[in-house]
């Protein structure tokens, strides 16, 4: 921090540090203990310069390590529309699996995990898992384990047949709610549909957005040597 202090007052306004970090808070499963970190000190500018010299960097770090060219400028996603469609703030954007809020029409529902989670003011968002009603019901608890995780209470699923939608929770919907969940989440025969529901609309979309990266894993839908920037 001195050695900060001394660059700013000698009339420097902008540098930057490679810093040895470790960090003093709770550990997550995608957080290091450890790391390194290059810090940028700019004075007297503005967001555009900020991301320009940062992309700029990247690009010639990438070209130089990895020999791979990235676009810039990365795309920008404001934060609601990131957490409407992806339900994290620091989207994987390599694979579709977008979250769809199906609140209205879970509303008019018999399904009491829904109707309570809507009349606190919640939400309910779903999955289309592409051809996935081949998984297991072994496969379905473990994903519903793993939603756990991020405080979801459980995982609603329905298959989606020749007949029209399948589930053990369908009764709680008549046909005409049916037809719309159908339409709102563009399912075909053989896709699966995965939902969460809660008052605390955090829950909802920590769970989903973290269920998609999940799934996307197990159907091999993430290319590891693309990359996709987003501010």
């Amino acid at each position: 921090q001195i050695f900060k202090q001394l660059l700013m007052v000698s009339g420097f306004d902008r540098y930057f540090q490679i810093a040895r970090c470790f960090r003093d808070e709770d550990l997550r499963a995608d957080r290091q203990p450890e790391f390194t970190q290059i810090d940028v000190e700019m004075s007297f500018v503005d967001e555009d310069d900020v991301m320009e010299i940062t992309e700029n960097m990247l690009k010639h770090i990438f070209r130089v390590i990895l020999n791979k060219d990235i676009k810039i400028p990365f795309p920008r996603l404001a934060y609601d529309e990131a957490i409407s469609k992806y339900g994290l703030d620091k989207p994987d954007t390599r694979f579709e699996l977008n979250l769809i809020d199906v609140t209205e029409i879970a509303r008019h529902s018999n399904f009491e995990v829904f109707t309570k989670a809507t009349k606190q003011n919640g939400i309910v968002k779903c999955i289309n898992a592409k051809n996935c009603a081949s998984f297991s019901r072994t496969v379905i608890e473990e994903l519903t384990s793993f939603v756990a995780i991020y405080g979801s209470k459980g995982l609603a699923w329905m298959k989606v047949t020749e007949k029209g939608l399948e589930s053990s929770i369908v009764k709680f919907f008549d046909e005409k709610i049916q037809k719309e969940l159908l339409k709102a989440t563009n399912a075909k025969k053989d896709d699966l549909l995965f939902f969460v529901a809660d008052a605390n609309h955090k829950v909802v979309n920590d769970a989903l957005g973290y269920l998609r990266i999940e799934i996307a894993k197990k159907l091999d839908l993430i290319d590891n040597n693309h990359f996709n920037f987003v501010w």
